[in-house]
């Protein structure tokens, strides 16, 4: 599972499903396997119900240790609904899927995300919210 924490609230990008131990998203049985997408797609609208309460505070924790305004955290659930820390760090990237329509119900997850970090960043500035202009806002950026 992959979630980005943007000034202190976490959102969800992915959640990577596989028979093997060692998961990464495009190694990971979701493009074969639409019971996974479905799974995901669970957990991209609600997070919080899917991860549990204990769960969510200890993300919530994590963040608070780190104390960063951007950073990702990649993690598993063990039997007990505890955290299993993968990695945490502030250099994680968001990157809209490819375009296949299978994917369509993860885009706005990454929009979430994309939207929270302009939010944040213009906050600190002192800018108000006004949509930046496509080429900052739009894939060229890097997002």
């Amino acid at each position: 599972m992959d979630r980005y924490v943007v000034g202190m609230t976490f959102y969800p990008l992915h959640l990577a499903i596989s028979k093997d131990w060692k998961i990464h998203y495009l190694s990971a049985d979701m493009r074969e396997r639409a019971e996974h997408r479905r799974e995901e797609a669970n957990f991209l609208a609600d997070m919080a119900n899917v991860l549990g309460a204990k769960a969510m505070a200890a993300l919530q924790g994590l963040a608070a240790v780190l104390g960063l305004d951007y950073g990702g955290v990649d993690f598993g659930l063990n039997e007990a609904g505890e955290i299993l820390l993968f990695e945490a760090n502030a250099t994680m990237v968001v990157e809209q899927p490819n375009g296949d329509p299978r994917w369509d119900y993860r885009r706005e997850a990454v929009g979430r995300i994309q939207t929270a970090v302009r939010d944040l960043l213009l906050g600190r500035a002192g800018a108000n919210s006004a949509p930046m202009p496509a080429a900052v806002n739009g894939p060229a950026a890097g997002w």
